[in-house]
């Protein structure tokens, strides 16, 4: 007496003479020989189906080489195996096609900006039609994108020049927030000229700090023999009664 087990991961379908009874959930299942029954199995873990390098020539008559993954999953293990000869055959046909007509309708500059685009919309298109054959498509994505060598050298620099422009704007801003950081200093040090002693006060106590170094600074005898600005003039004498007080 032959015996089936359905696993977890898939689903049975019960044909007897030919004819489809119903779908069998996981488990085991005893079938007499007398009852002319099968069952056929049908895995419903997602997988992924690849499409290799297919050469397509973009609007603007440019070939390139382009490579396809999607990730998918029976659903439907009914219309899987009775809307379609072979479903995984189906699935490749139909993302094949729609990337040549998806490709075949854009410039070769159109498909390098919008490489995210295409996979979305050969997605949206290929989904619709394997829905009714009971999968479901989760995600597809551009494995790759193959240039011609000439096509390449052209992309690259065009990269180049792209950067090196880059790097001139930046150093052009970097160039003007210096010059107006200088002009803001020569403005500020303008209206108040006691910045530019200070600052010549903190460069000679800076350099004074470390050991063997000797600073001369020139009229600091005629900085130290200077009267205080509260001082009496010489030679007026202070009252008794301030002495007192």
């Amino acid at each position: 007496m032959p015996t089936w087990t359905v696993r977890h991961y898939q689903r049975g379908l019960l044909y007897q003479r030919g004819r489809f009874v119903e779908l069998l959930e996981p488990g085991r299942y005893r079938i007499w020989p007398w009852q002319a029954k099968s069952i056929d199995l049908v895995d419903i873990r997602e997988t992924s189906q690849t499409v290799e390098g297919q050469e397509i020539l973009t609007s603007d008559k440019i070939g390139v080489r382009v490579s396809l993954v999607a990730q998918f999953r029976v659903t439907d293990p009914v219309a899987a195996r009775h809307n379609v000869e072979n479903y995984l055959a189906q699935l490749y046909q139909d993302l094949q096609l729609t990337l040549r007509e998806t490709i075949t309708g854009q410039t070769l500059e159109e498909l390098m900006k919008s490489r995210d685009a295409l996979s979305t919309n050969i997605q949206a298109d290929v989904a619709k039609r394997a829905s009714k054959y009971g999968v479901e498509l989760s995600r597809v994505g551009v494995k790759d994108i193959v240039l011609p060598g000439s096509v390449r050298a052209v992309f690259l620099q065009e990269m180049e020049a792209d950067l090196k422009g880059r790097a001139s704007l930046v150093a052009a801003r970097h160039d003007l927030a210096a010059a107006r950081a200088k002009a803001n200093t020569a403005k500020l040090l303008q209206e108040n000229p006691h910045l530019i002693r200070m600052q010549e006060l903190e460069v000679l106590s800076s350099l004074a700090s470390k050991s063997g170094n000797v600073i001369v600074v020139p009229g600091l005898d005629r900085l130290l023999s200077r009267e205080p600005a509260n001082a009496p003039p010489s030679g007026v004498s202070t009252p008794p009664a301030a002495r007192d007080a």
